[in-house]
């Protein structure tokens, strides 16, 4: 399903959290692994480093953290690996240029901010990848639970947004797919219809709708409840505060599933 998957990293250890998760779903569909560190710059001073270390010091430090990180993917799989070094002012727009260029499939990203202060924090580098991603991404906040498979995956369903794309994307990686939808009793023929609508021709695809007005707490609440393995959103833009609160409290992965992207 993914065989060419960017792990951005900025060396620390919400970064390489993701690395496990990362590295397995590469094994399972015999892909490659990119790590990518972007040096951040100044915007009016491209060339020059934001950091006040000496560039050869800098260069050398972030030599050697790149091949241990490579080191420890080698320790934990045959997966191949690429090491890529960019230079810009704004990682998240990188990130995406890189992932465009590299023609990755897929790019997972911790949700914590770069210096973390509380775990709740989705930093602003990841804000950016998750508006209009050129891919999907897997966004996983630091300290969940880890999960050997996304088997069972939960997609919510909103009314009046098109949700193919993440249905399309969970049908292929999960073996068990729930359509789920919060809405008033009124709406409930109406999502009914649309949940059948989705379901034709995707195996073991479940219908859940739930009586309530706070969607985003409703779908935590029955991520939890379920006991899922991750959580498929489609990508509408710039994510809103909704949908950054689904990362930011979900106990599993967020998947953001783009349509068309628009980025270049």
């Amino acid at each position: 399903m993914f065989h060419r998957i960017l792990i951005p990293t900025d060396f620390s250890t919400a970064s390489e959290w993701v690395f496990d998760d990362a590295v397995r779903i590469a094994a399972t569909s015999g892909g490659e692994v990119i790590i990518l560190h972007v040096r951040m710059t100044w915007t009016d001073h491209p060339d020059e480093l934001r950091f006040p270390a000496d560039p050869s010091l800098y260069e050398y430090v972030e030599q050697q953290e790149l091949e241990r990180l490579r080191e420890r993917v080698r320790e934990s799989s045959l997966v191949r690996t690429r090491l890529i070094v960019r230079q810009a002012p704004d990682p998240g727009d990188e990130i995406c240029r890189t992932a465009t260029r590299e023609n990755a499939d897929l790019i997972v990203i911790a949700t914590h901010a770069r210096h973390h202060v509380a775990h709740l924090i989705v930093g602003s580098t990841t804000v950016s990848v998750l508006t209009d991603p050129p891919t999907p991404v897997l966004a996983i906040r630091y300290g969940i639970r880890k999960r050997a498979q996304l088997n069972r995956i939960v997609v919510p369903v909103h009314l009046e947004q098109d949700s193919r794309a993440a249905l399309d994307l969970a049908a292929g990686v999960g073996r068990e797919i729930h359509l789920l939808t919060i809405c008033d009793d009124g709406s409930r023929p109406r999502a009914e219809k649309l949940h059948r609508e989705l379901a034709a021709g995707i195996k073991n695809a479940k219908s859940h709708i739930v009586r309530g007005s706070d969607a985003q707490k409703e779908i935590v609440k029955y991520t939890t409840k379920s006991d899922a393995d991750a959580i498929f959103l489609n990508a509408h833009n710039e994510p809103s505060e909704g949908k950054l609160d689904i990362i930011r409290n979900a106990p599993v992965p967020v998947m953001i599933v783009p349509a068309v992207s628009s980025r270049a």
